[in-house]
């Protein structure tokens, strides 16, 4: 009976030992302020963000895949939205939309593609579409498929030697109210340096 009670008392003082080295090993994987998030300081003000990417008709649509002959199925699928800190460009993104977008309302000579998403407010950003993933940020996909390879239908479905598909991306800073952005897809020429 004795016996059994030790066993018990060490059994009871293993597992609380085993339970706070995995609290503090699950506890230590949480990117920072998320500790503090989770330990009751007060979570920081986000907003949302709210746009639409707008691809010229001209331009086609991407294929289904590399080599197909056919077009996706949803023309928004290799779009992504990248949030950056405006003074950190080069480190990895504050804040992204990775999710298949909703298809907007096309107009005559462009379909769109509508995002949403939360990011920081009273905070300069740099918000910029990205395509092929976001996997790789702060480092862009440079999947031809997407950049320089011809897409499917259009009149313009592939950019001319030295230009490939791109976006210009916009500083901003979402203020109480959110904000609302729209991005172009162009053909630009690329930088021989």
């Amino acid at each position: 009976m004795k016996n059994l009670r030790i066993v018990k008392v060490i059994l009871a003082a293993g597992l609380l030992v085993l339970g706070l080295s995995m609290d503090s090993a699950i506890w230590s994987q949480y990117p920072p302020g998320v500790k503090e998030m989770l330990a009751g300081s007060k979570a920081p003000a986000v907003r949302k963000l709210s746009g639409l990417i707008r691809v010229n008709k001209a331009f086609g649509v991407v294929p289904m895949g590399p080599g197909h002959k056919e077009p996706s199925v949803y023309p928004c699928v290799p779009f992504g939205i990248a949030v950056y800190d405006a003074a950190a460009t080069r480190s990895k993104p504050i804040a992204i939309f990775d999710q298949l977008m909703t298809q907007g309302t096309d107009t005559a000579d462009s379909y769109t593609c509508k995002f949403e998403l939360m990011v920081p407010i009273n905070r300069a950003l740099y918000v910029v579409p990205v395509m092929g993933g976001t996997l790789l940020l702060p480092k862009e996909g440079r999947m031809a498929m997407h950049i320089t390879d011809t897409w499917i239908g259009g009149t313009n479905p592939k950019p001319r030697r030295g230009w490939e598909r791109g976006f210009v991306g916009r500083f901003l800073t979402v203020t109480v109210k959110g904000s609302w952005l729209t991005f172009d897809m162009n053909y630009a020429q690329v930088d021989p340096t």
